[in-house]
């Protein structure tokens, strides 16, 4: 990532004190445009474009260009563009994932959320909010399973996952998944993360 780290570093203006600062940014960057729309969508696509072309190998530039592609498919007028974005997005961020299990230490997130749990819940808010055709919802609601199995999520800060929580609710009713809504409400509700579900809008969308 030093290569992502010196690009950005020169781009938005910031000294070179440490690599958080950097990860912290391009979190930042993400969040901005999923808050914003418009312009900072735009904004956030170029910086992620320019992550990742500068190292390619790097999941978190890869996944952060995947999820911005993702968000550029809503902007888009034009049908084949959306599409095109779409695919492109999905494709990078579950190539991203797969990369990232490879790591032994995937870093942590501003809120202190290990990488892979955090984008393993953008993703998955993603892949199953995304129209039918594009056949991504199994593959996100796989990834609220493995979510929801995972021992660290019960060590997070409830305000900082309670969108998961929210997003893997809300694709189990979907599905008329009763028997596993119900699982993973009482597990929520037991940590206080499922109270504001209505409201809450999650991370990745």
């Amino acid at each position: 990532m030093k290569k992502v780290i010196a690009t950005l570093v020169v781009n938005l203006g910031m000294s070179m004190s440490s690599f958080a600062a950097v990860d912290a940014r391009l979190e930042d960057l993400y969040q901005k445009a999923v808050s914003d729309g418009g312009t900072a969508i735009r904004e956030s696509y170029e910086y992620f474009k320019l992550a990742q072309e500068q190292d390619p190998g790097d999941p978190v530039a890869l996944f952060y260009l995947g999820a911005s592609e993702t968000l550029m498919a809503s902007e888009s007028w034009l049908p084949w563009n959306k599409v095109s974005y779409a695919e492109n997005g999905i494709a990078r961020m579950d190539k991203a994932l797969m990369m990232m299990e490879e790591l032994k230490n995937p870093g942590l997130s501003v809120e202190g959320i290990p990488h892979d749990l955090l984008f393993k819940g953008i993703a998955a808010t993603t892949f199953t909010k995304v129209p039918k055709f594009f056949n991504a919802f199994d593959r996100g609601y796989g990834l609220y399973h493995e979510l929801m199995a995972d021992p660290r999520i019960a060590q997070m800060p409830p305000n900082a996952i309670s969108w998961i929580y929210c997003g893997a609710l809300q694709a189990a009713e979907l599905l008329e998944d009763t028997e596993l809504a119900t699982s993973w409400k009482a597990k929520g509700a037991s940590r206080g993360t499922v109270n504001s579900c209505e409201d809450n809008k999650g991370t990745g969308q």
